[in-house]
């Protein structure tokens, strides 16, 4: 599974591992009532604590979740602490 870098958007900067044939991400945004949509680019980045090249997804636009289906979305990952 490729480790994938989101840019803009509410997610900027996560990372998340993605099935091999995903282009498009959609993810909880901190708007209410909205996702934001993520596609992949040719662009790829390091994500620290990594040993491989994460694609980066680009952050392309938003849209109502009521438009999509909630088993659709890509939600965050609780972050842990040191």
């Amino acid at each position: 599974m490729p480790l994938v870098l989101l840019r803009g958007g509410s997610r900027d900067g996560e990372s998340t591992t993605v099935d091999e044939h995903v282009e498009r991400l959609l993810a909880a945004s901190e708007a209410p009532g909205l996702i934001d949509i993520y596609e992949a680019s040719d662009e790829v980045a390091h994500v620290a604590g990594n040993d491989e090249a994460a694609i980066v997804f680009l952050f392309v636009g938003q849209e109502p979740v009521t438009d999509t289906s909630a088993t659709h979305l890509h939600m965050p990952h609780t972050r842990g602490y040191s």
